[in-house]
């Protein structure tokens, strides 16, 4: 039984829906992905789940595609869609290769190559696509080891305009993220 196997069986077992156990923690969207296996979480993100649902994060362990801090070669061609600008496919080659796209690399292609591939799916006017892409990067922003405000800023930023045109609630949450963001540009600039 695969990682995400273990978690839906888990959830489902004990009653709760997705966004009962996701609670503020981590999107649906996210969720979705981890138990459907296109996405690996952080240990992070494990630990929380884990306690959710009442159960030791080492359940899930069991053959779980988390990192073991290796350099995978899975992420050559990852690192070359994106030196390229091809977002998408230094997209899917991180969901193909569970190792390279678990790794502390791993997370910062997917943070990065989703902020620009979301910019471009805004600009195009694909606004859910671009909401999605956001929301996943910002998941691999916040959990990874190389997380960047500057980066957290600006996906607020087009979180908050996608949900704008889009006509949902949210903008104001996407605000106040923005702004925290904005704080921690300040505060790491004082310390440089």
């Amino acid at each position: 039984m695969t990682l995400g196997q273990k978690i839906k069986e888990a959830r489902l077992s004990r009653g709760m829906t997705q966004k009962e156990l996701v609670g503020d923690a981590i999107t649906r969207n996210m969720l979705s992905k981890i138990e459907n296996d296109s996405a690996a979480p952080s240990m992070r993100t494990l630990e929380y789940l884990a306690g959710a649902l009442g159960l030791p994060a080492g359940y899930f362990l069991d053959q779980a595609p988390i990192s073991d801090g290796t350099v995978p070669d899975g992420l050559d061609e990852a690192r070359a869609a994106y030196r390229q600008r091809r977002w998408s496919d230094c997209l899917a080659a991180l969901e193909a290769d569970s190792r390279a796209g678990t790794s502390d690399e791993g997370y910062l292609l997917h943070a990065h190559a989703g902020a620009y591939a979301a910019r471009e799916a805004l600009d195009a006017g694909q606004f859910a696509a671009a909401r999605e892409l956001a929301e996943t990067a910002q998941y691999y922003n916040q959990e990874g080891l190389y997380m960047s405000s500057q980066l957290a800023a600006q996906l607020a930023l087009i979180l908050g305009e996608c949900l704008t045109r889009m006509g949902e609630e949210g903008y104001e949450s996407q605000r106040a993220a923005f702004l925290r963001a904005f704080e921690a540009l300040e505060a790491q600039h004082k310390i440089l």
